[in-house]
């Protein structure tokens, strides 16, 4: 007889100002400059207004550069993240986020649905094609007295190699062509 298979679990939930990669925020204050925003070719900005729209947001920064005392950066990296229920296009459906879930969609990264009680969530997409960069001391008072889900190993670190993924694809001028369709000479 087999052993049941070894239980990973996903989530966890966290409180205070340690804030460490995974880490989700939701309804966090995120920077949404103006479409329209132009720069004169002197440099000069045109006085724009910018608002902040309520998003959420999983931290993508690596934890040992948020260590509190021991910062490596000022500004924490994240990215937005919707609920399944929230979903638009081909990640509405089931299809779509079968793709995603198999890495098919490199700007998404589909996260486990939470069961913890009092913090229960729905399935999650991770969306890579928009980031933000938030100041690390706005984000730990963002943290002060919230509790907030945490995004535990292994899965932080796949979520981290999707990231990187994402942003290192190099598109090619002109690529090696098929092997399949040419003719032999």
């Amino acid at each position: 007889m087999n052993p049941p298979p070894r239980s990973y679990p996903w989530w966890a939930v966290v409180e205070g100002d340690e804030i460490e990669q995974g880490d989700i925020f939701e309804n966090c204050s995120v920077f949404a400059p103006p479409e329209n925003l132009t720069v004169s070719a002197q440099g000069e900005e045109q006085n724009a207004e910018f608002r902040w729209v309520q998003q959420d947001v999983i931290v993508l920064s690596q934890s040992c550069d948020l260590v509190k005392g021991r910062e490596k950066l000022t500004d924490l990296l994240s990215c937005a993240v919707w609920n399944r229920s929230e979903l638009t296009g081909d990640l509405a459906s089931n299809d779509g986020m079968e793709k995603a879930r198999k890495g098919q969609m490199p700007g998404f990264h589909v996260l486990a649905a939470c069961s913890i009680n009092g913090h229960s969530r729905e399935v999650r997409v991770v969306d890579f094609r928009r980031v933000h960069s938030l100041p690390i001391g706005f984000m730990r008072k963002q943290a002060e007295g919230r509790q907030r889900l945490r995004l535990l190993p292994p899965y932080r670190e796949h979520l981290s190699q999707a990231f990187a993924r994402y942003f290192m694809r190099v598109g090619l001028p002109a690529d090696i062509p098929s092997f399949t369709s040419s003719k032999k000479r």
